[in-house]
C-alpha cells in the first residue's frame, strides 16, 4: 500500500473527481471551464503576491471551494424562463462566490485587493464599487449585491 500526501498530488485530481461526481454531461463541462478559466491563475496571484495569516495549502482551499459549492449550491436548478445562457452565468457568479470565499478566504486584508484585481481581469461580472469580498448573490435578482444591503 502507497500513501500520498493530497498536497505530493496537487489539486487537480481531487477537482476532477469532484467534477467527475456531478450530474450531466453539460453540467462537468462547465465546471471544467469555470475551473480552468478561474483556478489557476487564481491560486497564482494568492501565492505569488498575497499574505496570509495562516499559511494553507492549494489542495486545502479546493476542497474548501468544493465543499462550499456543494453546500450552497446544491439545489440550484434552471427554470423554464431561464436560457441556458442566463443559467450557465448563475452557476458562474456562484461558483465565483464560493472560490472568493474558500481560496481567497484566508488572505490578509491588504492582500484582498490582489484576488480582486485578478477576478476582475478574468471576468468583469462584478460591480465597480469595492472588492469582490464586498458583494454576495441576491438569488432573488441572480446578480451581484452589496453586503451593505443586507445590513
Amino acid at each position: 500500500m502507497i500513501f500520498l500526501d493530497l498536497d505530493d498530488l496537487g489539486w487537480e485530481p481531487y477537482m476532477a473527481m469532484w467534477i467527475k461526481g456531478k450530474k450531466g454531461e453539460d453540467f462537468r463541462n462547465l465546471l471544467n471551464e469555470l475551473v480552468e478559466k478561474y483556478v489557476p491563475k487564481v491560486l497564482k496571484v494568492k501565492s505569488t503576491q498575497c499574505k496570509e495569516l495562516v499559511k494553507s495549502s492549494d489542495t486545502a482551499g479546493i476542497i474548501c471551494l468544493t465543499r462550499l459549492y456543494d453546500a450552497l449550491c446544491s439545489k440550484l436548478t434552471k427554470n423554464e424562463e431561464q436560457s441556458r445562457e442566463d443559467f450557465n452565468l448563475y452557476i458562474d457568479k456562484w461558483f465565483v462566490f464560493c472560490l472568493i470565499w474558500s481560496i481567497g478566504a484566508t488572505v490578509e486584508d491588504s492582500s484582498r485587493k490582489d484576488i480582486d484585481y485578478i477576478l476582475r481581469d478574468i471576468e468583469s461580472m462584478f460591480p465597480h464599487s469595492n472588492t469582490v469580498f464586498e458583494h454576495y448573490i441576491n438569488t432573488e435578482k441572480k446578480d451581484w449585491a452589496s453586503w451593505e444591503d443586507k445590513l
